[in-house]
């Protein structure tokens, strides 16, 4: 048997994917490190492709770096790709439609699992439908490991650590930025458009499996805190404030709800929130949000926002 991988990135050439090889070459030989790693997806060709792509970026011939095939959707190719690796991971989403048949696999394996999803309908029912067989064989499945639900977990955890009394309430602010030359057209990648859209359609599912993961609701404590006010202009930050949708809110109270339960700790209430430059981006904002909310509630709808994701 072939000695396994530490490291397996699936979906190495959609967007996300070729943005971790760099990084995972790099971790591979950081401190002395000599770990093991490869890359995975369905054509063989266009992994050469990326990997030619990626040894001119950083200056280093990647020409030998392992190559798995794996088809998401054949149950027979998921497990031999999670079983060739201690680590899978896995940058194909939208999650909620490609995320539970890698976690399943690397669970029944005994593989690791790692992916940056936002999705919090994906994140809290693997979590419902996996944790006790993960637990069982001594499995991590680690979601949201993008760019910003990772600072602001442990930035409150941080927080806590070195605040000096009871931290009752925390609210964090994320602002965009573009990193290196700025491209014209959209500034996130389809898949994450694709996830939006699902995600604020099939909203109401969480509540049921919250229902079902979280039985007993966390205790209320005081002082409460207060919903922002829309839009609002914080000191803290050069802009206007508005509530930011993705998962960070839930990845943080998950958090807090284990320190409860474990450690029998106080959790932190937590509020996230997002900022714009100017009024007027508050108002286009505002008239974008409500036509895309409307449009994901009927199936021609949301055709259409993924289809004008490619109009330039």
């Amino acid at each position: 048997m072939e000695k396994k991988l530490d490291l397996l990135i699936l979906g190495a050439t959609g967007f996300t994917g070729k943005h971790c090889i760099p990084y995972v070459h790099k971790l591979s030989k950081t401190d002395g490190k000599n770990l093991s790693w490869g890359i995975a997806g369905r054509s063989e060709e266009k992994l050469k492709e990326v990997l030619a792509e990626m040894s001119k970026k950083i200056g280093t011939d990647l020409a030998n770096t392992p190559i798995v095939k794996c088809d998401i959707h054949d149950e027979t190719s998921v497990k031999k790709m999670v079983e060739s690796t201690k680590v899978v991971i896995n940058c194909c989403g939208p999650y909620r439609f490609m995320g539970e048949a890698v976690v399943k696999a690397c669970v029944e394996a005994g593989t690791h699992h790692v992916d940056v999803s936002g999705e919090p309908q994906y994140m809290e029912k693997m979590e419902l439908e996996y944790n006790d067989a993960a637990s069982k064989k001594g499995v991590y499945v680690v979601s949201a490991c993008g760019l910003d639900s990772i600072p602001t977990d442990l930035g409150v955890v941080f927080l806590e650590q070195n605040f000096k009394g009871t931290l009752n309430s925390v609210v964090t602010y994320i602002e965009a930025w573009e990193e290196g030359d700025p491209t014209p057209g959209p500034s996130a990648n389809y898949g994450t458009w694709e996830s939006a859209v699902y995600g604020l359609a099939h909203w109401n599912e969480l509540k049921d499996i919250r229902r079902k993961l979280y039985p007993k609701r966390l205790p209320s404590f005081e002082p409460k805190l207060k919903p922002s006010v829309i839009p609002h202009k914080p000191s803290v930050v050069d802009g206007w404030s508005l509530p930011f949708p993705g998962s960070d809110r839930s990845v943080v109270r998950r958090t807090q709800r284990y320190f409860y339960e474990v450690e029998n700790k106080r959790p932190v209430q937590i509020d996230t929130q997002f900022v714009v430059k100017s009024l007027l981006h508050v108002i286009l904002l505002a008239i974008c949000g409500a036509v895309f909310n409307v449009l994901v509630m009927f199936e021609f709808g949301r055709k259409l926002l993924l289809n004008c994701w490619y109009v330039q």
